[in-house]
């Protein structure tokens, strides 16, 4: 999880779709390969190994069966013969790749795997970083499920899904034959320090759907556009002056976010906590989950921001 001042570094807007979302599930360490058959010179070194660029002595990769294979959302049945700390280096007699552990049914348990045969998807290649990266998760679904998805999605429209992966920029969710990305600003209209705040794996969610890149086979979700966005009516509820119940949510060390309902979290900056003003600190103040009474003093539909004071005492 991120550092809680540094999280909202994380709240921007969603990345495009061209980015390479996978990137975080693929350098989740650089450590040495376990229990690989492949012979001692043909391992990279742990200094040079790296998830993003796997390159092993190995017959050069069949480009064009790898092509087949992701553009016709095919199944095919490879050999583990190691594991990192990231994943499983799979195996075959034209294809050599790299399973994130996320993209395994047992997840993190991936000594089980070793000199398995696992039926897996293609679901990225680059031929020009030797890299091809294959899902067993996304071979539950037979072959062609992915197009045919992928044909009948439409921008704007709902669909049910099921939370398979949490990250520090977002939750992707199975559809049904393939992953969508819910970027974390897309999660809440409120402030949101980490997906597992709000979502947890294995959760069915109906999910609205924000973009569809069908060159890239990448589909941006959101959560938070499934219920009105409640700053849109706020200034009906709430105005400058007003005192207010809230929660405290989170404590960082120029203040502390409270909520005062779904989706709408305020700041009470450090020097509005009492009267030693930026002297003090938070965590001797407050305490998360406490619920406090709080002024607002500055209020900002438009920007999302609500400013907040402390009513000490209350």
């Amino acid at each position: 999880m991120v550092q809680k001042d540094q999280s909202q570094k994380l709240q921007g807007e969603p990345p495009q779709l061209g980015d390479s979302w996978w990137e975080a599930a693929l350098s989740d360490g650089e450590e040495k390969i376990e229990g690989t058959d492949l012979q001692e010179e043909s391992q990279p070194s742990p200094d040079t190994y790296n998830l993003t660029l796997i390159s092993l002595s190995q017959p050069e990769n069949d480009w064009n069966q790898i092509n087949r294979l992701y553009q016709k959302d095919e199944i095919i049945n490879l050999k583990v013969v190691g594991c990192n700390q990231g994943g499983l280096l799979v195996q075959g007699e034209k294809i050599n790749g790299f399973v994130p552990c996320s993209h395994l049914l047992a997840g993190h348990k991936k000594k089980e795997y070793l000199q398995q045969v696992v039926s897996l998807k293609v679901i990225e290649y680059d031929k020009d970083r030797c890299r091809v990266v294959l899902s067993e998760r996304a071979a539950q679904a037979e072959a062609g499920t992915r197009i045919k998805l992928l044909d009948t999605l439409e921008e704007g429209t709902c669909i049910p899904g099921v939370v398979t992966t949490l990250t520090d920029f977002g939750a992707f969710v199975d559809l049904g034959g393939m992953e969508g990305l819910i970027h974390i600003s897309e999660l809440s209209w409120g402030r949101v320090d980490h997906p597992s705040d709000v979502v947890a794996l294995g959760d069915e969610l109906e999910v609205f759907v924000l973009n569809i890149d069908r060159n890239e086979n990448k589909v941006a979700l959101s959560l938070k556009k499934m219920c009105p966005n409640p700053w849109e009516t706020i200034t009906e509820r709430y105005h400058q002056g007003q005192i207010v119940e809230a929660v405290v949510k989170n404590i960082v060390s120029y203040g502390a976010f409270v909520r005062l309902e779904d989706g709408v979290d305020g700041l009470i900056h450090v020097s509005e906590l009492g009267d030693n003003g930026d002297n003090i600190s938070p965590w001797d103040v407050l305490e998360e989950n406490q619920k406090v009474s709080v002024e607002i003093i500055h209020l900002d539909p438009d920007e999302q921001r609500l400013g907040l004071s402390l009513e000490v005492g209350k």
